[in-house]
């Protein structure tokens, strides 16, 4: 039976490489595309696979961009299927998704399960449950409660918010605070206690210790399609966002995550993301992301379209992909990866044999592609006005 692509999938927020991968993973098997953005340059929107349409932020504009989402399922011919690409999206959805309904698939948890593992404390009790390892966390409630936790505490550590990343990242520039003794544990509390963060100890490591399971499962909690891999090098190092990421089966990894997803009763796109202790080869939970990730394209190219699978069973068609994947394929953003990289290099803080192993072939990129051009040379501008200003 061929598969029918009556459907449109609706790509929001589609400012990077995590949008980008949807796209492209969508518009290669004939699915229609409309990516969507608050910013017309919006990498998405320049790609050959996708028509271009411009909505409010949900960040800035919430309730304004629900109403011009509403308007856009209307003008459909046919249902639409949502792809959130960031937890803004989410959170601006989820209290209206009864009545966006009315036009769109949402294939994810509803709203009343979804929320509560928007806050990494569900997610650590939600572990804890099973069994599952998780870095020693505390949450102090104020001054106080730090004072507490302090002789309790392995140093170093890092602050990280329970809720609200983007928010966080905006007021602070990066996604955590770093604590290397209790001294500088006072001072990052004292900037970052508004956002109610979790002290969590630090898993010892590079990067290339940050594993993933990127899955989707469907609404009776099935995984239709899994894939796993790791981080190579992300920006800034230690606790960033990836540059260069590795497809790599791990079965064991999948059913540890997959249990997780089990017990939080997952349904849709998701990373679980952990981080591989080489003192004893234990999984820790770092977060799990209730949809796609930065490097999901990579997924799609070792052979399990995650997003198609997503597509498929919202409208009615599910597909399963067989458990297992090929391994030892790259993924990496050129344009922001390779400066970075030779400056790491020029400076002795990383070797040239570690750098290369990052381009060691077969090598895809998450953005510049040569059937379409158009996402690649914008970024690549952009990066040349950004660093000659």
């Amino acid at each position: 039976m061929t598969d029918r692509h009556d459907a449109v999938a609706v790509v929001l927020q589609a400012s990077g490489p995590n949008a980008l991968g949807i796209i492209r993973s969508l518009g290669r098997e004939g699915v229609p595309v409309m990516a969507t953005d608050h910013d017309a340059r919006a990498m998405g929107l320049r790609s050959r696979h996708a028509a271009e349409v411009v909505l409010p932020d949900p960040v800035d504009h919430p309730g304004e961009f629900v109403d011009q989402l509403a308007v856009l399922g209307r003008s459909l011919a046919s249902r639409g299927v949502l792809y959130p690409t960031h937890d803004e999206a989410i959170e601006a959805i989820g209290p209206h998704e009864a009545r966006l309904s009315e036009w769109f698939d949402m294939p994810w948890s509803p709203w009343d399960h979804l929320r509560p593992y928007l806050d990494k404390s569900a997610q650590h009790a939600a572990a804890h449950r099973i069994g599952f390892p998780v870095p020693a966390t505390v949450e102090p409630a104020d001054e106080a409660d730090l004072a507490a936790a302090i002789p309790q505490l392995r140093f170093p550590v890092i602050l990280k918010p329970r809720v609200d990343p983007a928010g966080f990242k905006r007021a602070f520039g990066r996604q955590v605070l770093e604590a290397a003794d209790p001294d500088e544990l006072r001072r990052q509390w004292d900037r970052a206690a508004a956002h109610a963060p979790q002290v969590c100890e630090v898993i010892p490591g590079g990067d290339d210790c940050l594993w993933t399971l990127g899955s989707y499962r469907d609404a009776a909690g099935r995984p239709l399609a899994s894939f796993t891999g790791r981080k190579l090098r992300q920006w800034p190092p230690g606790f960033g966002t990836a540059r260069a990421a590795e497809a790599w089966w791990d079965p064991g990894l999948a059913r540890r995550c997959h249990a997780l997803l089990d017990e939080m009763g997952f349904h849709g796109i998701s990373q679980v993301e952990v981080k591989r202790d080489p003192r004893d080869g234990r999984d820790y939970l770092i977060e799990v992301n209730p949809r796609s990730w930065l490097w999901i394209s990579l997924a799609t190219e070792v052979g399990v379209n995650i997003p198609l699978a997503a597509y498929l069973d919202a409208t009615g068609q599910p597909r399963t992909w067989p458990e297992g994947h090929r391994s030892d394929v790259r993924w990496v953003l050129s344009a922001r990866h390779l400066p970075a990289t030779a400056a790491e290099v020029r400076g002795r803080r990383w070797g040239r044999g570690a750098a290369a192993s990052t381009l060691r072939p077969p090598v895809v990129d998450g953005v510049i592609s040569i059937s379409d051009p158009l996402p690649g040379v914008g970024q690549v501008r952009r990066i040349i006005r950004r660093r000659a200003s």
